[in-house]
């Protein structure tokens, strides 16, 4: 709960998404991913993100971890991409006009997809399917998105849900 009331700018350093992405791969390959099938999918050419390295790091294990609970025991896939995006523009919520928000990173499980009663409030604490729950990690990776200047969704349908996080990325002087 402490980091929904936690307003301090985040500590950025440039990070290559790929190293976090690695890191979530081999934490969840030997632990709660140990059953599913990791597919990389990367852009090899894309450029840094200015951000918090474990902020990051979270985000992603997060819905790693949420796509490795949803897949089916047997041929459950978990697909990991990275791309850039040139040219699109996003709109923050709260923020001022489009923003270029060019890295796209995706995790897309087979499960057996969102609720339809649960896609408008997936974002919002307290929201959760799971038994033991506590509905804080969707909301968390929200707002450490936000917190990076960067926007998440969401699309969902039987046996492919794919959860996209669009980030800005360093500038060419190294300011984001």
């Amino acid at each position: 709960m402490e980091a929904f009331s936690d307003y301090r700018p985040i500590e950025r350093e440039v990070v290559n998404i790929h190293e976090v992405l690695e890191r979530v791969r081999k934490a969840a390959q030997s632990g709660f991913a140990r059953h599913v099938r990791l597919v990389e999918e990367y852009d090899p050419s894309l450029p840094s993100v200015h951000g918090d390295r474990d902020q990051l790091v979270q985000v992603f294990l997060n819905l790693v971890k949420n796509a490795a609970e949803a897949v089916p025991n047997i041929d459950g896939e978990i697909i990991l991409s990275t791309a850039y995006r040139h040219g699109l523009r996003l709109t923050r919520p709260g923020g001022e006009g489009r923003q270029h928000l060019p890295l796209m990173v995706s995790v897309t499980d087979n499960g057996s997809g969102i609720p339809d009663d649960l896609r408008p409030h997936l974002f919002e604490p307290f929201v959760t399917t799971k038994r033991n729950g506590t509905g804080l990690g969707l909301a968390l990776v929200a707002k450490v998105i936000g917190d990076h200047g960067g926007v998440i969704e969401f699309d969902s349908q039987p046996r492919r849900t794919v959860f996209r996080v669009f980030l800005p990325v360093v500038a060419q002087d190294g300011a984001s």
